[in-house]
């Protein structure tokens, strides 16, 4: 369990994200997404992303959500975004991951964050 600290970075701590490897991931619905197949790290060694695999009955696709999002627990991982904004992920990433698709994804989550909101 991660313990809180005041001004540090939120988000599990990496050794947690790591035994999340192989486990379920449901979205904010309880429906299934995948399994987490691994972990980007930001520059300072910190989880920034979870790489998530769809099951066989899928298409085989990978998906990505924000590891300072996800909880674990009960042997499977949560994220509180919904199945179709994680699946949007699919296309936005290509085989190069690097700086340029941190910032698309922060911002495709950032945008469902602000999404409703009251200027």
């Amino acid at each position: 369990m991660s313990q809180l600290v005041l001004g540090a970075p939120r988000g599990p701590a990496l050794a947690e994200v790591e035994t999340w490897i192989g486990r379920r991931v449901d979205d904010v619905n309880g429906s299934l997404i995948g399994r987490v197949e691994g972990i980007r790290q930001d520059p300072d060694g910190r989880p920034l992303w979870l790489f998530v695999r769809e099951f066989d009955f899928g298409e085989g696709r990978q998906f990505i959500i924000p590891a300072g999002d996800a909880v674990g627990g009960s042997g499977r991982v949560w994220s509180p975004h919904p199945r179709e904004r994680i699946r949007a992920t699919a296309g936005i990433v290509d085989a190069r991951f690097g700086p340029e698709s941190d910032r698309r994804l922060a911002s495709h989550y950032d945008g469902a964050a602000g999404a409703g909101r009251a200027a």
